[in-house]
């Protein structure tokens, strides 16, 4: 059973802001997402849907073009994506399908504002 909330965040510092803002959290199998913004949430329901994921290997003229010549000092973990980060499990079939049912009934609750 997943469960979807909408959460206060607070700045950095741990002061709280005249300016609320909210993040957007869904738990599903053993494991909590976090999104700022429904871009965010739309890119992994994207993501999860995918039954096959391609290479997860950057070209190294697209590494160069986004960080600049000095981009083999910059290479580790500054550049992993964020779907590199996720742990393996959710991947799983059983998994994936509680994820993506859980990822859509949140956007569908953002989108007719319920959240």
């Amino acid at each position: 059973m997943a469960r979807i909330s909408k959460e206060a965040i607070k700045r950095l510092d741990g002061k709280a802001s005249l300016l609320p803002r909210h993040v957007i959290v869904v738990r599903v199998a053993s494991f909590t997402f976090r999104f700022g913004t429904v871009e965010q949430l739309r890119e992994c329901i994207k993501y999860y849907e995918q039954k096959t994921h391609p290479s997860s290997r950057i070209a190294t003229k697209t590494l160069a073009a986004d960080l600049g010549k000095d981009w083999r000092e910059l290479r580790g973990w500054e550049v992993e994506r964020w779907f590199e980060r996720l742990p393996m499990y959710l991947l799983e079939e059983p998994k994936r399908h509680k994820v993506l049912k859980a990822l859509t009934q949140a956007l569908a609750l953002v989108e007719t504002g319920k959240l």
